[in-house]
């Protein structure tokens, strides 16, 4: 009896520390990430394995998507595309997103092309981030927020591999040619 008893403690404390500190399945409830994160049509929701690591010792970079707590309900976690970072300025017109005043060029087809009516200038604070789901037009994000940017202590880690709806598993964009040029 004491033979099996061991490797069952270990197996479950390296599954508890793999899931805890390395990567973890993560629930996207809305169509906000559409097309990339594609939500199955009866449920509107997609599910995601989390890289931990890659945002506790990688840096946060622009185009990546992440998960975060939300800053208007911490016990939320929502999953939305890094567009600003600290310092950076940030305007966002129907048709465009400029960074310190040079547009963002998103070569990924699974952006939104338009951004609806929720436009602004947002100048984001060190140490935050301004975050836009790739559904412009039906994503709940950083321009309607009420505390509009994400701490870097409040990021949980990035989205990389969608395990569910069956047909679109495989790995979510991080590079969206996402580098200010100008216009």
């Amino acid at each position: 009896m004491k033979g099996w008893v061991l490797p069952i403690v270990i197996g479950v404390a390296i599954a508890f520390t793999i899931r805890t500190f390395i990567v973890s399945p993560a629930h996207v409830p809305s169509a906000s990430m559409y097309p990339t994160i594609p939500a199955t049509s009866y449920s509107n929701q997609a599910f995601l394995l989390e890289n931990k690591l890659a945002t506790e010792f990688g840096t946060i970079h622009r185009g990546e998507v992440v998960i975060f707590h939300w800053p208007d309900k911490p016990s939320e976690l929502l999953v939305k595309r890094v567009i600003g970072l600290p310092g950076d300025t940030v305007t966002v017109t129907q048709d465009a997103v400029y960074i310190n005043g040079k547009k963002l060029i998103e070569s990924n087809p699974d952006i939104a092309k338009t951004n609806g009516y929720a436009v602004g200038t947002f100048h984001v604070p060190e140490g935050h981030y301004f975050m836009l789901g790739d559904n412009r037009t039906n994503s709940d994000d950083s321009r309607l927020w009420t505390n509009k940017y994400v701490a870097r202590s409040e990021i949980v880690g990035e989205a990389q591999v969608i395990l569910y709806p069956w047909r679109s598993i495989g790995l979510i964009s991080q590079s969206v040619s996402a580098t200010p040029t100008r216009s």
